[in-house]
């Protein structure tokens, strides 16, 4: 079902024209900038760099902002005409530890670290949507506040949280936030009504058998054995203990054990993490892990320690919000441009915290075109800078839309 309102006076033709017309015209310096900031990627809470890059542009574009919020994040203001409601733009700032492997001018000059999530474009599609909206702040009443947000990849503690806690963005009134998405054909905007993407939980279980000669396995208890019939037990989880109509994921991503090849097993250690999108179903596949584990190990005579975090929250977009940037979207790019999500997605976003406490909307924006695609985390993960203007078109038409309604 589409979300469609009528447009706004700030949803005119030739005034939506202009938006994209500009975005254009001014993409080469927001390109650099994007450039700039995947050349020299910083991991959660070290963005030292990147914030001193946004600052400079922030600067320049003569926008005031509070910097060192959360560790390193910034929140710039642009005040309209008039006062009015506030709009929160955000942006996420961290890298990941990945070693890139693309070879390109802008390549990452850190060893082991690159920007393999397109924060970096992110970045660069919320300074240039400053720069718009400094131009045009007589066209708007109320506020406009760019959230450069640090640590969104760390999970499950994530950064979103403590630009919350800040007390920065109390005055808030919407949030929007968007992500580039190589499932998508560029440029599309990938919109959702209620769940578009997952909770993110994460669990670490040791299990304590005995030590024992691996030829006389029988005076030991094998933790290897325990863990690999846990691995088999826990898969039970989601084909038979959920209901089939509600969507869980639960994936064992590591699993470690033995000192030598001819002992059994003292000990092993296993994590891995669980998807869900709603409280009932997230609730429950906490309860199967420990149940199953605690059965697992009884039955061998193993003990265990199990460590479950309660990650991310699923991101779940408000229907009205949400009908203001699909309405900006449509009036932008077309409706052959805008693309009606069926299916949820299984990784997580901190952005959800926001979510959680103001009304909002997240949305995708695609990345893949003439068969070239790149996944997200991954070592060749680029993108095709021209997305940088749509995406700031995109957030500049919603944000100003937004104000004009109200």
């Amino acid at each position: 079902m589409h979300l469609f309102l009528e447009n706004s006076r700030c949803g005119d033709d030739g005034f939506v024209h202009s938006i994209f017309n500009d975005a254009i015209a001014s993409m080469d310096r927001y390109t650099q900038i994007r450039r700039e900031i995947h050349r020299y990627p910083e991991v959660s809470n070290n963005e030292e760099n990147t914030a001193r890059i946004i600052e400079n542009e922030l600067d320049a574009l003569e926008i005031p902002y509070v910097s060192g919020i959360a560790g390193h994040g910034i929140v710039a203001t642009i005040a309209g005409s008039k006062p009015g409601k506030t709009v929160g733009l955000r942006a996420d700032m961290d890298a990941l530890r990945i070693q890139e492997d693309n070879q390109v001018e802008y390549k990452s000059s850190n060893m082991g670290c690159m920007h393999a999530c397109g924060h970096d474009a992110h970045m660069a599609i919320l300074l240039h949507t400053g720069n718009l909206l400094q131009s045009m702040r007589e066209t708007f009443s109320g506020k406009i506040k760019l959230i450069f947000q640090p640590a969104e990849e760390m999970s499950p503690v994530g950064g979103s949280r403590r630009m919350l806690a800040s007390g920065a963005i109390d005055d808030l009134d919407v949030i929007y936030g968007l992500h580039v998405w190589p499932d998508l054909p560029f440029g599309h905007v990938g919109i959702k009504s209620g769940a578009l993407m997952a909770a993110s939980d994460h669990f670490l279980v040791k299990i304590y058998g005995k030590a024992s000669h691996a030829a006389q396995p029988h005076e030991g208890i094998d933790s290897i054995l325990v863990g690999a019939d846990f691995v088999k037990n826990v898969q039970s989880i989601v084909s038979r203990r959920i209901n089939p109509l509600r969507t869980a994921v639960v994936s064992i991503g590591m699993f470690n054990g033995g000192v030598r090849y001819n002992i059994v097993a003292p000990e092993c250690t296993l994590e891995g993490t669980v998807r869900t999108f709603d409280v009932q179903t997230r609730n429950q596949v906490q309860d199967e892990i420990s149940s199953i584990l605690e059965k697992t190990c009884n039955m061998y005579g193993a003990k265990f320690d199990l460590k479950y975090e309660r990650g991310y929250m699923p991101v779940i977009n408000d229907k009205y919000s949400l009908s203001i940037i699909e309405s900006a979207a449509l009036s932008l790019f077309g409706e052959e441009n805008v693309h009606y999500v069926e299916d949820p997605s299984t990784i997580a976003e901190d952005f959800a915290f926001y979510l959680e406490s103001i009304p909002g909307a997240f949305v995708w924006l695609g990345l893949t075109h003439d068969g070239f695609r790149q996944a997200l985390h991954t070592s060749k993960f680029d993108l095709d800078e021209r997305i940088i203007p749509r995406g700031a078109a995109l957030l500049t038409q919603t944000a100003v839309q937004y104000l004009n309604k109200m």
